[in-house]
């Protein structure tokens, strides 16, 4: 049997510090291999997603302009973690969902759906995604200044086919999408 072993971190230095970003550069060791003089790490404190469903069945998505890959996407709400948030994910995503759309649900409504990691070979970010029920327009979007956008209704059968086109195509979100579409009954698990 195969013997997973950390790596040894020899030295680090900090590339980059800012609020919401930061990468460091490590030497490290491989247990058995090669030591590596720039292996490098971004760090944050990770993001919460938010599978929003109205009352009727239909989910609360989002269209926006997203600047790193440089085309509109559409996806759940989703947002990076405040700072005093770290221990309180469930926090973040009933402000990111009130932020980015205006929708709230009640507390009863909104349920853990999964625990992911992002790149683990290079970053140290870990994402929360949760189920919320019955969610209503109950407040005015207050987006980032760097923000703009439209949210859309979608029927259950239109997101899969949405996946299917390539139109939702961020990773992590389809996976979310999967894993609320099970939750809700319209696929089950076979295993």
């Amino acid at each position: 049997m195969t013997q997973h072993k950390p790596w040894k971190t020899l030295s680090y230095s900090q590339v980059l510090d800012t609020p919401y970003l930061k990468i460091r550069c490590e030497q490290v060791a491989v247990p058995d291999g090669p030591i590596l003089p720039d292996y490098y790490i971004i760090e944050n404190r990770g993001w919460v997603g938010i599978v929003p469903l109205t009352a009727d069945g239909r989910f609360l998505i989002n269209k926006q302009y997203k600047h790193g890959i440089g085309e509109v996407v559409l996806e759940f709400p989703a947002g990076g973690i405040d700072v005093g948030e770290e221990d309180t994910p469930q926090q973040t995503a009933r402000r990111e969902l009130m932020e980015e759309t205006g929708y709230s649900y009640d507390d009863n409504d909104i349920e853990f759906l999964a625990h992911m990691l992002a790149n683990p070979t290079g970053a140290r970010t870990r994402i929360w995604w949760y189920l919320a029920r019955n969610v209503r327009k109950t407040g005015e979007q207050k987006p980032d200044p760097v923000e703009v956008i439209e949210n859309l209704l979608v029927t259950p059968r239109e997101l899969l086919h949405l996946i299917h086109e390539g139109k939702f195509a961020v990773q992590g979100q389809i996976s979310a999408a999967y894993l609320a579409l099970e939750r809700l009954g319209y696929m089950a698990f076979q295993g």
